[in-house]
């Protein structure tokens, strides 16, 4: 389970809690599972600057799932 964050918000008279998720640290994901066709697409998106429509649809697929981004794509 992740870590929260308890934090509290203060507005004319009422304080607004909440309990948030913390960021996980880069040791948290195990990047040994990213397929290389998924690290290109990464890399032409975020260093390269040549990216495809497709490394687009291929990044967002691998965030959430093929079938969400079908589905917004339809």
């Amino acid at each position: 389970m992740s870590k929260l964050i308890h934090k509290v918000e203060q507005q004319s008279g009422v304080s607004i809690h909440r309990e948030i998720p913390a960021m996980r640290d880069s040791k948290d994901f195990d990047t040994s599972q990213i397929s290389e066709r998924t690290r290109t697409a990464w890399k032409k998106i975020c260093v390269g600057g040549n990216a495809a429509v497709e490394d687009y649809k291929h990044v967002l697929a691998s965030i959430m799932g093929s079938n969400v981004v079908d589905e917004i794509l339809k």
